[in-house]
């Protein structure tokens, strides 16, 4: 794990803003353990039970039990974290009793989208139903689902959108195999909640961007700060102009956990920064200006058509995270602190890929 990473792992597990004494002696089950959001959250939660000599166990529910093995090598004499080895898509058999559920598992990549777009529904919905059983099977005190600001669709005006909005997704288009299946799940849960009493939260999170991406990520802002990172001009599909919500990890991962341990049964919550408001061309322009010793620059082409069907239908979204602030949640970490640490976290790989 590079010093980047670990710096953002430790404030987070550091945090005022997390209620931690209602993690403590609690289980959680954590899907997509292995990918960027839960990774994260796994390494905070137990990075704060040890530095608080505390006990968080974790179930990490992972496809490939080796590769997770890897990931968490440090941790596994803790005696915090176990895993739970299977597709999310089959039937959840475990017989441990998980306190809390966090449903991250999701093919969050444009490029997969397009590749893979009945996998792609088939994950979202098929998985979330597998997860809702088991929680009403082991009665959780709470099932977190991590859902997207993608579910809002294309919305007209320029305000900022609540919860309660909602957009046009046209159901026609491939590329709507993501969010419409997302906003299927969201209502899946809250159907559990009322038929079944299951207790559900809905985290809608915003376009997460960060140390910790990973290697084959196809979104901009992973693509564009490894661009910085080996010397290579920013080259931009669209004039970019789609003005968005985006929020760093750290920021992210306290969101989620504000709304598990403070978040009302059968609510949504945006989660995003209003210090990371900016278009997609204003991520790429502050990436250039971080480095002008290296003389990069912005760069227009046309997409292919192939780049073209996993481009988002989104202009304008621009989330109010007034529902999540009043639970007393705040973000710490403005744009340009976070691209800057992005960038840095990819020269610092590369320098090791070299040496």
């Amino acid at each position: 794990m590079n010093s980047i990473l670990k710096r953002d792992i430790l404030s987070v597990a550091e945090s005022a803003d997390v209620p931690w004494d209602k993690l403590y002696g609690k289980t959680l089950l954590i899907t997509g353990a292995t990918g960027f959001i839960g990774s994260f959250m796994i390494y905070a939660l137990i990075n704060h039970a040890l530095n608080n000599n505390k006990q968080i166990n974790i179930i990490a529910l992972v496809r490939n039990r080796q590769k997770a093995e890897s990931m968490f090598a440090d941790y596994l004499t803790s005696g915090m974290i176990s895993f739970c080895e299977q597709d999310v898509c089959e039937k959840i058999t475990l017989d441990t009793r998980a306190d809390y559920i966090v449903h991250c598992a999701s093919n969050a990549a444009p490029k997969e989208y397009s590749a893979y777009p009945v996998e792609t529904m088939k994950t979202n919905f098929y998985g979330t139903l597998n997860l809702l059983e088991y929680s009403k099977r082991v009665e959780a005190e709470s099932f977190l689902y991590v859902s997207t600001i993608e579910i809002y669709g294309a919305i007209n005006g320029d305000g900022l959108i609540n919860e309660d909005d909602s957009g046009y997704i046209d159901s026609a288009k491939v590329r709507s195999c993501y969010p419409l299946s997302k906003k299927a799940c969201e209502t899946l849960a809250i159907s559990y909640a009322d038929e079944y009493g299951v207790d559900v939260k809905i985290g809608r999170l915003s376009y997460i961007f960060g140390p910790g991406m990973k290697p084959g990520d196809s979104k901009i802002v992973a693509v564009f700060p490894k661009c910085i990172a080996n010397n290579e001009n920013i080259v931009m599909k669209s004039k970019g102009e789609q003005l968005r919500s985006y929020t760093y990890i750290t920021d992210a991962v306290t969101g989620l956990l504000t709304v598990l341990l403070k978040g009302v049964n059968g609510e949504a919550y945006n989660i995003a920064s209003k210090l990371c408001t900016t278009t997609i061309a204003g991520i790429a322009e502050t990436l250039v200006s971080l480095c002008p010793e290296k003389g990069l620059t912005v760069k227009y082409e046309l997409p292919s058509e192939t780049e073209l069907k996993r481009f988002s239908l989104i202009q304008n979204a621009v989330l109010s995270p007034e529902k999540l602030e009043a639970l007393g949640w705040k973000p710490r970490v403005d744009l340009k602190t976070g691209l800057k640490n992005t960038v840095e976290e990819q020269s610092e790989i590369k320098k090791c890929f070299e040496e």
